[in-house]
């Protein structure tokens, strides 16, 4: 779990117990209050600190999943939406003789401005996050350390595992195996390719578990935290806030429900 931190920005210096708060912020505002305005802000503030923290390549991923679920969501519940009266709602506009209505439209943002608010910032948040960090938040706050490194080192696993593949793929390339083209060209080098990678992972899972043995993890003593976590100013500053979203959010929907006030924040109907 040894890793060096990169703190070059703001974002990377918060602490993973920080950026989870936030997250249990973000979740409980934009799911229970469901405002348009807030939606959008949340998306907005999340794409601008995606590209000052340059996550742009992994992100595209996630731009390809909400184009396809915007289209796919609005397409569907557009024309056939449970809460659509075709005799009496207004219809929007038309497609091969599909008509589209406004109540469709409603009742897909319903659930669209609630998802994709989240899949920008939690993406923000996570791939920001020193994995090592966490694993010693998580033990801090208690969890069962083997659990702890298991959950952490599946994640270090996944990089390694990238890693090799290409480092195979580039050296299966250098023999002569065509690895590009067309759909039946890439499954002949599937094999090649992933035998390798299979067989090296074996081994490094059996290294790993020699290793493990020798430094004691399986030892009932108390394990320690080698890292050292010290919460800054600004830390402690969004954890407050955040404490206050989410404690604000709760009251909001409470009191809504009971009807002592009137929903007032909520427009995504």
């Amino acid at each position: 779990m040894l890793q060096t931190r990169k703190q070059d920005t703001i974002l990377q210096k918060l602490l993973p117990s920080t950026k989870l708060w936030v997250a249990l912020a973000l979740i409980l505002a934009v799911m229970l209050i469901r405002n348009y305005a807030l939606s959008f802000i949340v998306i907005g503030i999340s794409i601008a600190l995606i590209f000052y923290e340059k996550k742009t390549d992994l992100f595209k991923l996630i731009v390809v999943t909400m184009v396809v679920m915007f289209f796919s969501m609005y397409g569907i519940h557009g024309a056939i939406a449970p809460n659509i009266d075709k005799a009496n709602d207004p219809v929007l506009f038309s497609i091969f003789g599909i008509d589209y209505y406004l109540n469709g439209f409603k009742y897909a943002s319903h659930y669209y401005l609630c998802v994709i608010p989240l899949m920008c910032s939690l993406f923000l948040l996570f791939t920001s996050m020193d994995m090592a960090d966490l694993g010693a938040t998580m033990c801090q706050m208690g969890l069962p350390y083997k659990g702890v490194f298991t959950f952490i080192d599946s994640f270090q696993v996944m990089k390694l595992l990238g890693k090799e593949m290409n480092q195979i793929r580039d050296a299966q390339r250098a023999r002569g195996l065509e690895t590009e083209g067309n759909l039946l060209a890439r499954f002949k080098a599937f094999i090649p390719i992933m035998v390798p990678v299979v067989a090296s992972s074996i081994v490094k899972v059996q290294d790993q578990a020699i290793a493990m043995d020798t430094k004691g993890f399986n030892s009932l003593n108390k394990k320690t935290i080698y890292r050292e976590l010290i919460p800054s100013a600004l830390d402690k500053l969004i954890k407050v806030i955040s404490i206050l979203v989410c404690v604000g959010t709760l009251a909001y929907v409470i009191l809504s429900k009971m009807g002592i006030i009137s929903p007032f924040m909520t427009n995504i109907i």
